[in-house]
C-alpha cells in the first residue's frame, strides 16, 4: 500500500485505522509486531525490512484511534463518510433522529435497481414537510458508491427563483468539471450542451431537490441520453405533474436501453414512529415520560403526523412547562406551526385563484365528503373544478379516496382553515367562510350585514330548530344545514338571499316542508333534501338555475306542475319515493335533463312527454312494479346510453318497435321482466355493449337481428328457463360480427344444448378470449 501510494504522484492516499492498537506498536517499540515481524526475518529477510519502515510511515498519518466497544457509534459509517468526502462524492448530512425510514429507503432502492443498465428517472413526491429531502438524502449517501460521478442540488425551487437556470446548470457540472470550463457557460442552451457533452457517456447519481416547475427540469435534466448508461436522477416535488411532463418527453427518447421513470410517494408516518420522532426532539429519549405521554400522544394526534411539524414542535416543547404544553396542544388545534405554515404556504401560492377557492372549500367543508356535491357548484362558479382537483391532486393538497371522497392531511386542512382565519381575524362576519357552530351563531344574531360571508356551516348543531332572519347574509353563497336533526322550520327570508347557490338540508329529520319563498332562489344550482320532506312549494319550478335535483328516499307524494321550469336541471334523482305514482306532463319540459333516476317509485305508467327529453342519456325505471309497457315515445330519446328496466315485473308483451331508433345506448338491462320477446329492431343498436336479460321466463329465442350488434362484449341470459337453440343464422359473414362477445352468462338455461346453439354459430366462430359461464342441457 506504502509503495503503492508512493508511486501514484498524490493521486492515491492511505486512510490507516488502529483499531485497538497504540502509536507505540505501530512504531514497533512494543512487543505486539515486532515480536510477528521477527518470526518472518529468516524467510523474508529483505521484506521484512521494508514492512518495518512501512508501518512506521503509517504511523505518522492521522487516522482512526478505536477501541472496540468504546461508544462512538458505527465506525463504519464514520469511515464511509470520510472516504466518500475523499472521493469527493459529497456526503449529505442527514439529521441523526431518523426514525421509521429504513423500509422507505429499501423499497426506494428496489425501485433505483443500480443493476439496471439503462436510464432511470425517480420521483419522490408529496407534501411539504413530509420528509421527501431526507429520504433523498439518506438514498444518496447510501447508493453513491456505485457511480463515476454524484450530485445533490438542493432547494431549486428558490435558487431558480434568485439567481436563475444558468446558476443551476453550473452547479450541476460543478461536480464533474473544474471552475474555468464552468465559468464557460453563458445562457442556459451554453449550460445544456455542456451537461449533454460531459455526462452523456458517465454513469452518474443526480438528485434535483424541490423541483416545481417543469421549465427547472428541462434545464438540467430533460431526457434520459443526457446521461451514460446506468445513470440515476432522483427528483423530490411537491407536484407530481412536472413528473408527468417528464415522462412525456423522456418516453420519446431513443436511447440503447429504454428510460425508466417510476414515483414514489411519500406518506405520512406511523403512530408509534410519529410518537418515537417527536419524544427523541421534545425529551431526548425514544418515548415520553410517563407523566407526559397523554399530552405527547395528543399532540402528535394533532399535528397529523407530519415530520416537520413534529421535529418543530417537540423541540419548542422541550423543557417547558406542562401548562405551556396543554395550551400548545389548543393552539395547534386550530392552526399549524408557523414553520410548517410556511412550508406548505408555498405550495398553496402556486394555485390559481380557482383552484385556491375549490382548496379552501374542501379544507373548511368536504374533507371525507362526496366530491360529488360541491362539483355542480364549483362548475358553476366557473372554478373549473376538473382542472382545479386534478392540479391540487398533483401538488399532493388532496387525495380521491375508494368511495369517492375527499382526503386532506390534517395540517393542510388547518392551513386551509387559518388561511379563512386571517381574512378577518375579529370578526366572523368578514370572512368568506364560517364552519365554526358557535361563530356561525353568533352571526346569525348580529345585526349586522356579513358583507364577505360566502359560506356558512351549520351542520349537525342539534340546537337548531328554527333558522333566523337569513337577510343580513347578503353574500352569501352557500348555506349548509346538513344533520340539523331538530330544525322544523326555515325563514322566510331565505328568498333574499339572491347569490345563494347551494343548500345542503341532508338529514334535516325534522323538516317536512320548504317555504313558498324558494321559488326566489334563482342563482340556486343544488339542493340536496331531507328524506323526510312531504311536498315541495308550487314556486319550486321558479329555480331556473338548478342543475340537480335528489329527494331519493324522501315522503313527498307528487312533483309540483311548475317542475318544467327547471331548464337547466341536469339530474333529478326520485328513487325510492315510494309514494309517488305519477309524473306530470311539464316533466317533458326539462330540456337539460341528462340522467332521470326513478327506480323503486309506485308509478304507473311513463308520461309520454319524456319522448321530449332530448338530451336524457341515463334513464332508470328498474323495480317499479306498476309500469306494464314501455311508452313508444321511448324511442325520441335520441342520445340515450342506459335504461335500466330490470324488476318490473309487470312490464308484459313484447318491447316496442321504437326501442331500435336509440342508436346511442351502450347498456340495455330487462332482467327480471315478463316480457315474451325482443323486436328486430334491436339489431339497430350499433353501440350496444351490454344485454342483460337474466331470468326471463317468457323468452324462449333470441332474435336473429341480435347477430347485428357488432360492439356487443357482454350478454347475460342466465335463469332463462325456455331459452331454446337458435339456428336461424347460415351466412359466417355475418356470424363473424359477434367478434367483440367477451361474457356470456347462460346459467340454469335447461332447453340449451351448447353456446353454438344460442349464438346460431358454429365453434370456430367463436372467440377463445370469450367467458362463459353457465351449463348446458
Amino acid at each position: 500500500m506504502v509503495e503503492c501510494t508512493s508511486k501514484s504522484n498524490d493521486s492515491k492516499e492511505i486512510l490507516p485505522i488502529f483499531f485497538n492498537v497504540e502509536p507505540a506498536d505501530v512504531k514497533l517499540k512494543t512487543k505486539l509486531y515486532s515480536q510477528a515481524l521477527s518470526k518472518y526475518e529468516k524467510r523474508f529477510s529483505t521484506q521484512v525490512e521494508s514492512w518495518e519502515k512501512s508501518l512506521i510511515e503509517v504511523n505518522e498519518i492521522k487516522g482512526w484511534n478505536l477501541k472496540k466497544d468504546e461508544g462512538r457509534g458505527d465506525p463504519i459509517q464514520y469511515v464511509i463518510q470520510t472516504v466518500l468526502v475523499k472521493l469527493n462524492v459529497g456526503f449529505k448530512n442527514v439529521t441523526e433522529h431518523l426514525v421509521g425510514v429504513d423500509d422507505r429507503v429499501h423499497s426506494i432502492i428496489r425501485m433505483l435497481d443500480v443493476e439496471y443498465d439503462g436510464v432511470q428517472f425517480l420521483g419522490i413526491h408529496g407534501i411539504g414537510g413530509i420528509g421527501k429531502t431526507t429520504l433523498a438524502k439518506v438514498v444518496y449517501n447510501q447508493l453513491s458508491s456505485h457511480f463515476e460521478g454524484c450530485n445533490f442540488l438542493s432547494d431549486i425551487r428558490e435558487s431558480s427563483q434568485r439567481r436563475g437556470p444558468v446558476y443551476l446548470q453550473k452547479q450541476l457540472l460543478s461536480k464533474f468539471l473544474d471552475s474555468r470550463s464552468v465559468d464557460q457557460i453563458h445562457d442556459v442552451d451554453d449550460g445544456t450542451n455542456m451537461i449533454k457533452r460531459v455526462l452523456c457517456k458517465r454513469k452518474v447519481l443526480i438528485v434535483l431537490d424541490d423541483v416545481d416547475d417543469k421549465e427547472q427540469l428541462k434545464s438540467l435534466a430533460e431526457k434520459g441520453n443526457w446521461f451514460g448508461s446506468g445513470s440515476r436522477i432522483i427528483v423530490t416535488t411537491r407536484n407530481r405533474s412536472v413528473l408527468m411532463a417528464e415522462g412525456e418527453v423522456i418516453g420519446e427518447v431513443l436511447a440503447k436501453k429504454p428510460t425508466k421513470i417510476s414515483t414514489y410517494e411519500v406518506q405520512e408516518m406511523e403512530f408509534e414512529h410519529a410518537l418515537m420522532l417527536f419524544s427523541r426532539h421534545a425529551f431526548r429519549r425514544d418515548s415520553p415520560p410517563y407523566h407526559y405521554a397523554s399530552l405527547s400522544e395528543n399532540v402528535v394526534s394533532t399535528l397529523g403526523k407530519l415530520p416537520l411539524a413534529l421535529e418543530v414542535t417537540g423541540s419548542f416543547l422541550s423543557g417547558k412547562s406542562k401548562a405551556l404544553w396543554v395550551d400548545t396542544c389548543k393552539k395547534l388545534q386550530k392552526a399549524p406551526p408557523m414553520e410548517v405554515q410556511r412550508t406548505l404556504m408555498i405550495t398553496y401560492e402556486r394555485l390559481d385563484n380557482a383552484q385556491k377557492q375549490v382548496f379552501l372549500d374542501i379544507a373548511c367543508f368536504f374533507v371525507n365528503k362526496d366530491r360529488t356535491y360541491p362539483f355542480y357548484m364549483w362548475d358553476e362558479c366557473g372554478y373549473y373544478p376538473h382542472n382545479a382537483i386534478e392540479a391540487l391532486f398533483l401538488m399532493s393538497l388532496i387525495k380521491i379516496k375508494d368511495d369517492n371522497t375527499f382526503w386532506m392531511h390534517d395540517q393542510v386542512r388547518d392551513l386551509g382553515r387559518e388561511i379563512v382565519h386571517q381574512e378577518n381575524f375579529k370578526n366572523p362576519c368578514k370572512r368568506s367562510r364560517v364552519w365554526n357552530h358557535e361563530e356561525a351563531l353568533n352571526i346569525l344574531k348580529r345585526k349586522e350585514a356579513a358583507s364577505k360571508l360566502k359560506v356558512l356551516d351549520l351542520s349537525y348543531c342539534n340546537y337548531l330548530m328554527r333558522t333566523p332572519d337569513l337577510s343580513m347574509l347578503v353574500s352569501l353563497e352557500r348555506l349548509i344545514l346538513e344533520g340539523c336533526c331538530n330544525l322544523v322550520e326555515i325563514d322566510a327570508s331565505i328568498g333574499k338571499l339572491e347569490h345563494l347557490t347551494a343548500l345542503n338540508l341532508k338529514g334535516c329529520d325534522s323538516l317536512e316542508k320548504l317555504p313558498e319563498e324558494i321559488g326566489c332562489l334563482q342563482a340556486l344550482i343544488e339542493i340536496v333534501m331531507p328524506n323526510t320532506l312531504r311536498r315541495l312549494p308550487e314556486t319550486f319550478g321558479n329555480l331556473r338555475s338548478l342543475l340537480t335535483f335528489d329527494v331519493s328516499h324522501s315522503r313527498i307524494s307528487k312533483l309540483p306542475c311548475s317542475i318544467g321550469g327547471l331548464v337547466k336541471l341536469r339530474r333529478l334523482n326520485l328513487s325510492e319515493c315510494t309514494k309517488i305514482e305519477e309524473l306530470p306532463d311539464s316533466v317533458g319540459e326539462l330540456q337539460s335533463l341528462v340522467e332521470l333516476d326513478l327506480s323503486s317509485t309506485s308509478l304507473d305508467h311513463l308520461p309520454d312527454s319524456m319522448g321530449n327529453l332530448k338530451q336524457l342519456k341515463v334513464l332508470r325505471i328498474n323495480r317499479i312494479r306498476g309500469i306494464t309497457r314501455l311508452p313508444s315515445a321511448i324511442g325520441l330519446m335520441e342520445i340515450l346510453e342506459e335504461l335500466d328496466a330490470s324488476g318490473c315485473g309487470n312490464l308484459t308483451g313484447e318491447i316496442p318497435e321504437e326501442i331500435g331508433s336509440l342508436s346511442c345506448l351502450r347498456i340495455l338491462d330487462l332482467s327480471s321482466t315478463k316480457i315474451s320477446g325482443l323486436p328486430n329492431s334491436i339489431g339497430k343498436l350499433k353501440q350496444l355493449k351490454v344485454l342483460r336479460i337474466n331470468n326471463l321466463v317468457g323468452i324462449t329465442r333470441l332474435p336473429s337481428a341480435i347477430w347485428l350488434m357488432e360492439k356487443l362484449e357482454e350478454l347475460h341470459a342466465s335463469r332463462c328457463y325456455f331459452m331454446r337453440d337458435c339456428r336461424s343464422m347460415k351466412r359466417m359473414s355475418d356470424l363473424r360480427k359477434l367478434r367483440k362477445l367477451r361474457k356470456l352468462r347462460v346459467g340454469e338455461c335447461p332447453k340449451l344444448r351448447s353456446v353454438e346453439g344460442l349464438l346460431g354459430i358454429f365453434p370456430e366462430v367463436v372467440d377463445s378470449r370469450l367467458q362463459v359461464v353457465g351449463e348446458f342441457g
